[in-house]
């Protein structure tokens, strides 16, 4: 029983450290107990500690072990690894031993691509953004350049251990003042593009669709300390763009908020851009290779709906509901093929839809002294936040539903 309970919560540990809703790390937790033989166990796991007990006639008492979980990052590779290792666990029946050999691997296997691929992925994904946005060319090459700058210094920062709100309020500053100075050089871009598309990567959509997920699925620990997270990052990504653009009013530039008006011809060139920029992505956060493709398409699909609901809506809010439902549906699809984890393809499929414009354009008018327009602009990012988390957790749910009622024969995982 005391083997059972290392492996279940290091198998918990590594999914926690990779970037796992609690409720997946508690139902994988699940798989391995019952895997075992262990009929009568709870867990408990919250974003930076898990709580496994079980009981067993050989001992009067439950036997309980806490593990705390310091440090996370996403790694979807690790998580997608241990979730499928609990799963064949359940119905290959291996043994205690077998399963610890094999988390161990997972926890030491490298990243899936190397740094060079990691850091022209994450500078395409930005460039992606801003192309879907309407940018051109130029605009997208800057943004490359901006991702790429903003990349390395979070990296580096992190080699100091250095806490990384600090490195998103910064780098959110240095994206914001790149696209500026490009403005003040005279170039002729739109500088609201290029921010919005540096500042991408840095918007926290994992930490918002797990605050959702969670709370969906009853953990309101977990899914408040992740609105908490998400309220952290998302104040240090605006703060650190206000200031640039605060050092700029400074200096007399005074930014603009003209953006490119998208026409019904350019829907294919901003859906392949949501595309690449969503399987890039993917990338950034080592998703498996077989997935890539998959998180893309999700991408696209979501983006188009989006592109299609505007004009009959005219509220962004409904189109953003709408698309990350679309995307939603489309990454629980793409999981139940690939008997993979929705996370897969959910995360890297609602990059498009993140509020990157919203937020720049709430720091520019607070800049600028107009606080209403400002507080306005950055409530909205907030509820368009709200509506892509929504939007992917109704449609899992209406879907998980579905499959209960209706005789599927594939396994969904």
């Amino acid at each position: 029983m005391k083997k059972v309970l290392q492996v279940v919560v290091y198998a918990g540990e590594v999914m926690l450290r990779s970037g796992a809703e609690t409720s997946r790390v508690e139902e994988t937790i699940d798989h391995l107990t019952r895997a075992f033989g262990v009929t009568d166990s709870n867990n408990l796991v919250t974003p930076t500690g898990i709580f496994v007990s079980i009981n067993s006639d050989t001992h009067d008492l439950p036997l309980t072990l806490v593990r705390r979980v310091r440090g996370r990052s996403l790694n979807l590779s690790r998580l997608a690894a241990v979730n499928d290792l609990s799963r064949r666990a359940e119905v290959g029946h291996l043994s205690p031993d077998e399963v610890l050999g094999e988390i161990q691997q997972i926890d030491g296997k490298p990243d899936p691509y190397p740094f060079w691929l990691w850091l022209a992925a994450g500078a395409a994904t930005a460039a992606g953004v801003t192309v879907l946005l309407g940018g051109s060319v130029l605009d997208s090459a800057i943004t490359l350049v901006s991702a790429l700058l903003v990349q390395l210094w979070m990296w580096a920062l992190a080699r100091f251990n250095i806490p990384r709100i600090f490195g998103e309020f910064s780098g959110a500053t240095i994206a914001t003042a790149l696209a500026l100075f490009s403005s003040w050089l005279g170039w002729s871009i739109h500088e609201t593009l290029v921010i919005a598309g540096g500042i991408i990567m840095l918007v926290p959509g994992a930490a918002l669709l797990a605050s959702v997920q969670d709370g969906i699925a009853g953990d309101l620990l977990s899914s408040g300390s992740r609105v908490l997270e998400t309220l952290l990052k998302g104040t240090a990504v605006a703060g650190g763009a206000g200031l640039a653009l605060k050092v700029a009013e400074t200096l007399n530039f005074r930014a603009s908020l003209e953006t490119t008006p998208g026409e019904i011809w350019q829907i294919p060139i901003q859906v392949a851009a949501a595309v690449i920029a969503s399987a890039c992505y993917a990338v950034v956060y080592h998703t498996p290779k077989r997935s890539i493709i998959g998180a893309g398409l999700t991408g696209g699909f979501g983006w188009l709906i989006y592109l299609l609901a505007l004009p009959a809506s005219n509220s962004s809010l409904i189109s953003t509901f709408l698309g990350a439902f679309g995307a939603g549906l489309f990454s629980w699809w793409m999981a139940r093929i690939r008997h993979t984890p929705t996370t897969l393809y959910a995360l890297p499929g609602v990059l498009p839809l993140l509020p990157g414009l919203s937020i720049y354009g709430g720091m520019l008018a607070l800049s600028q002294n107009r606080s209403n327009d400002g507080i306005l602009q950055l409530i909205t990012a907030t509820f368009l936040g709200g509506a892509i988390a929504a939007g992917v957790a109704l449609s899992n749910s209406i879907l998980a539903q579905i499959r209960r009622i209706l005789p599927l024969k594939q396994k969904s995982y």
